[in-house]
């Protein structure tokens, strides 16, 4: 029989097709066809496709969506998939990536419309599980199986981000206020309790007096009292 060496390398597979029709799907390894033609064993034109099945990534960047409270939010997904169905993804779609893409798009803004702004900054492990589920049969049918969601950004719009950059400062100014009060008021007890004890305590208070004179330099004159 006469025959031709096809090579697939590894991380690919190729689809064997006679007359357009597909007849066999190639692993990767060395391989004998049977020679095509009107001397050889098949009778027909062959083509061999080859279809890369490593793990890829699609990226979504940039979708603007409006969330249950705020409008325009920004938010991008990278999809992990690979092909395990060569013949599905070389003849189910013309672009079966595009069957994917558009199926992230619409689960994406399904999930974003749910939730408000901070369930979606918050919850981007949910959101990315919600949308791995949503895009298993999508995908399946065109031969892809993601593997991985994930959201990479979310972006306010500016003047969101303008409002919550105002009220992060607000919060700190307050929050450093608030301490500064407290330690007025912790000074004012302590100086409180002081003048208490030392209005019950008159040989204190002027023990206290004579420590300060002498401090700062001046001289203490002591005068005994005949009892």
């Amino acid at each position: 029989m006469i025959t031709v060496k096809v090579t697939v390398r590894a991380g690919t597979r190729a689809v064997v097709r006679i007359d357009g029709v597909a007849v066999q799907v190639l692993e990767p390894g060395r391989h004998r066809l049977p020679r095509v033609g009107r001397t050889g064993f098949q009778v027909g034109r062959r083509e061999v496709q080859r279809v890369d099945v490593r793990r890829q990534v699609l990226v979504l960047a940039g979708q603007e969506l409006a969330t249950a409270d705020v409008p325009g939010v920004r938010v991008s997904v990278a999809v992990l998939f690979h092909v395990v169905d060569p013949l599905a993804f070389l003849d189910v779609a013309a672009d079966p990536l595009d069957v994917v893409r558009l199926a992230a798009q619409l689960a994406l803004r399904d999930a974003v419309a749910t939730r408000e702004l901070a369930a979606v900054t918050a919850d981007r492990g949910g959101i990315a599980a919600e949308l791995q589920a949503a895009l298993t049969e999508p995908a399946a049918e065109v031969g892809v199986e993601v593997r991985r969601v994930e959201l990479r950004d979310v972006t306010l719009p500016h003047e969101v981000r303008h409002a919550v950059l105002a009220l992060h400062t607000a919060r700190q100014e307050g929050l450093a206020a608030l301490e500064r009060a407290r330690g007025e008021t912790a000074a004012l007890r302590a100086l409180a309790n002081g003048a208490r004890v030392l209005a019950d305590n008159p040989g204190l208070l002027q023990l206290r007096t004579a420590q300060e004179v002498a401090k700062a330099g001046g001289v203490v004159t002591l005068t005994l009292t005949p009892t």
